[in-house]
C-alpha cells in the first residue's frame, strides 16, 4: 500500500458514521496531494469539515496546507487535531509544525508533553531535542537526542545531531562519544558518522593531543567522502599541531579546494606555510582568510 492509500486509510477508518460521499472527497483530496495539488486538497478537505469534523481529517488538512506552504494555517489543524485525539502522530505533527515556524518555545511545551505520553517514540525524543537545541538548552537537547538514538539505534538521525553537539557540554561529552561509537560500529560506511566520532574522540581527550584514533577515523571519514571538505580541515589541524607541516599543507589546500569559504582553513594553511619556509604562499593564504571576514 503506498503512502497516499495508507493516509486515506487511516482518514476513512477514523471516520463515525460512514457516509460514502464524504469518503469519495477525501479519496480524491489524497489524490489531489499526491499529484501536487496542495490547494485544491485544501478546498476539498474544508467543504467536507461540516460533514466530518475529526481529528483525521484535521490532520490530514494541515498536511495539505503545509504542502500549500501555509504553515500558520496548518499548525492551527495540527493543534486541532492533536486537542481531538492526543494520538502520538497527531503530537508530532503539531510540534513538529511549531518547529517549522520557529516557535520554539510552545513547540518545547508540546513535546515535553507527548514525550509524557509516548516516552518511547524515537522521533518525539528528536523533535524535542531540536526544540531544546534552539533554544540554547543543550544539555537538555543531548539527553533528548540520546535517548532517541538509544530507542532506534537504527535511526542516523539522532546521531547526526550529537555529531554536532560533540563539544558543547563536557558532562554529557562522554555519552555522545559512547552513542557516535554505537553509530560507526553499527554504519561503518557513514563518512559523517566517522567524522563526529573523530571529533567527539579528540574533544573528549585529556591533555589536549589527539588519541590515534582520531587520525583513523578522520582518514577513513576521507575515504568514504573524499568531498567531505571538514574532516581534510581537521585532518590538517591535527597535522599541523603535531609539526607535520607538509602533511598538514597537503590536508589544508584540499580543504580550501573543496571549500574556499572555510577561512579557518585558510588561516591554517597560512600558517603551515610559514612554518615551511614558503612566505609568498603564506601571505596568500592569509589575505584570503582577511578577505572571508566578515566587515
Amino acid at each position: 500500500m503506498n503512502a497516499g492509500n495508507l493516509l486515506l486509510a487511516a482518514v476513512l477508518l477514523s471516520a463515525a458514521p460512514a457516509d460514502s460521499s464524504v469518503d469519495a472527497e477525501l479519496a480524491r483530496a489524497v489524490g489531489y496531494l499526491e499529484a501536487g495539488q496542495p490547494a485544491r486538497a485544501v478546498e476539498v478537505i474544508r467543504s467536507v469539515l461540516p460533514r466530518r469534523d475529526t481529528a483525521a481529517v484535521r490532520n490530514l488538512l494541515g498536511d495539505a496546507l503545509e504542502a500549500a506552504g501555509d504553515l500558520l494555517a496548518a499548525e492551527d489543524e495540527f493543534q486541532k487535531a492533536a486537542h481531538q485525539d492526543a494520538s502520538e502522530e497527531n503530537l508530532f505533527d503539531w510540534g513538529n509544525s511549531l518547529l517549522q515556524l520557529r516557535a520554539y518555545a510552545p513547540a518545547t511545551d508540546v513535546l515535553v508533553e507527548a514525550v509524557k505520553r509516548f516516552p518511547r517514540s524515537a522521533r518525539l525524543h528528536v523533535g524535542l531535542g531540536i526544540a531544546r537545541y534552539s533554544r540554547g538548552q543543550f544539555e537538555d537537547a543531548i539527553r533528548a537526542f540520546c535517548a532517541a538514538a538509544d530507542l532506534e539505534p537504527g535511526d542516523e538521525r539522532p546521531y547526526l545531531f550529537l555529531g554536532e553537539m560533540y563539544g558543547v557540554s563536557a558532562e554529557l561529552s562522554p555519552e555522545v562519544t559512547k552513542r557516535l561509537a554505537r553509530f560507526v560500529e553499527r554504519q561503518p560506511g557513514h563518512a559523517l558518522g566517522h567524522f563526529f566520532y573523530a571529533m567527539s574522540l579528540w574533544k573528549g581527550a585529556t591533555g589536549g593531543a589527539a588519541p590515534p584514533e582520531v587520525q583513523v577515523h578522520l582518514k577513513r571519514a576521507i575515504a568514504l567522502d573524499p568531498r567531505l571538505a571538514k574532516a581534510h580541515f581537521q585532518l590538517g589541524v591535527l597535522y599541523g599541531d603535531e609539526g607535520r607541516y607538509p602533511e598538514a599543507i597537503s590536508a589544508l589546500e584540499e580543504a580550501v579546494r573543496l571549500e574556499p569559504s572555510m577561512a579557518q582553513a585558510h588561516y591554517r594553511l597560512g600558517q603551515a606555510y610559514r612554518r615551511t619556509g614558503r612566505e609568498d604562499l603564506a601571505a596568500k593564504a592569509l589575505e584570503a582568510f582577511e578577505r572571508l571576514q566578515p566587515h
